[in-house]
């Protein structure tokens, strides 16, 4: 897959690079959650406050992959070759996947089994990618909402769905703490907002510094709220740690608003950023695949047999570049 100079500089590399990253914080978030890390870490543990810091920077990874997405979307238009596209891509890799999981003997054949195959979307084998495909599906008539709209109807638009779905209570239980592609549509709007307004025109750096401030603000925020959850369980609900929290996205838009603004200059580097963007779906996949998913974190990577060890945040590190890697290279072939 070789992607020429001319079309790297028609693309927003800047958005192309937070897409990686927010890729890189999405596997991060597994590292922690699938490697046994969040569930089996205790308040006397010596790493237990490097993975929550840990996840509470990289929880804005999803919401940033679709405000790129959303960015770039709300100028241009729709294609149902691009639909049928992810759904191939996404039949290919769980049926590839799957004939492997059946010839180790890690899978059992059955209806069940293969209605996850064959219809992976519906039987929800990826939470993110059954909300995308919904989300493009009504990608049409969001873009054509957000060409008919003026700004300051779309502005109080944004301003009334932020409302229901990230102030109001209501977002705790009607669109699964932003695991749902309503918050999506809801991202989207926010995205095709500031690129009509053209907000955020500071320096990154700014942005930047705002993110970090915020995130170790939440971080304490969900110590505190993990002490209490601890003597009082039901204290729990009141976790920062959603999707659709409107601090979560304050925070996601701090750092895509940090990206915005980014100037890559160097052609080369520009290439190689893009490239790599392209395979980011397929680094999804792949690791996120229910055949991979306990392989992979439970048996190759282990966190849990480092978590004691000085150099766990180095494994950490690690282990997340070379699984988001080892994904692009088997994406790319």
């Amino acid at each position: 897959m070789m992607i020429n100079m001319k079309k790297t500089k028609k693309r927003l590399t800047n958005l192309d690079l937070l897409k990686v990253i927010s890729m890189i914080m999405i596997v991060c978030l597994h590292y922690l959650s699938y490697g046994g890390i969040l569930q089996k870490a205790t308040f006397s543990d010596g790493n237990f406050y490097i993975a929550q810091f840990m996840e509470q920077l990289c929880i804005v990874g999803v919401n940033c992959f679709i405000l790129c997405s959303g960015y770039l979307m709300a100028k241009n238009h729709f294609r149902f070759s691009k639909l049928i596209y992810l759904w191939l891509q996404i039949i290919s890799f769980t049926v590839i996947f799957f004939i492997i999981a059946l010839i180790t003997k890690n899978g059992k054949f059955s209806l069940g089994a293969l209605d996850g195959v064959f219809l992976p979307i519906n039987a929800q084998s990826y939470w993110y990618m059954s909300a995308y495909f919904a989300f493009y599906l009504l990608s049409p008539l969001l873009i054509w909402m957000n060409q008919k709209l003026t700004t300051n109807q779309l502005k109080k638009l944004v301003i009334a769905l932020i409302v229901m779905f990230s102030i109001s209570p209501w977002q705790w239980t009607n669109i699964d703490s932003g695991y749902h592609f309503v918050w999506f549509c809801t991202l989207f709007f926010v995205a095709a907002y500031i690129r009509r307004a053209d907000l955020f025109k500071r320096e990154p750096k700014s942005y930047f510094g705002y993110y970090l401030l915020l995130t170790l603000i939440l971080y304490v925020i969900e110590i505190l709220v993990l002490l209490i959850s601890k003597k009082v369980s039901a204290f729990g609900i009141f976790t920062v740690r959603r999707y659709c929290f409107i601090l979560t996205l304050l925070s996601s838009l701090l750092l895509f608003a940090a990206f915005k603004n980014m100037k890559i200059k160097h052609e080369r580097i520009g290439t190689f950023i893009t490239f790599l963007s392209s395979l980011t779906l397929g680094v999804y996949l792949i690791h996120e695949n229910e055949y991979v998913r306990d392989v992979l974190w439970q048996k190759v990577v282990q966190p849990l047999n480092v978590f004691d060890k000085p150099y766990f945040i180095l494994h950490l590190i690690g282990s997340v570049l070379a699984v988001f890697f080892v994904c692009a290279f088997l994406e790319y072939f």
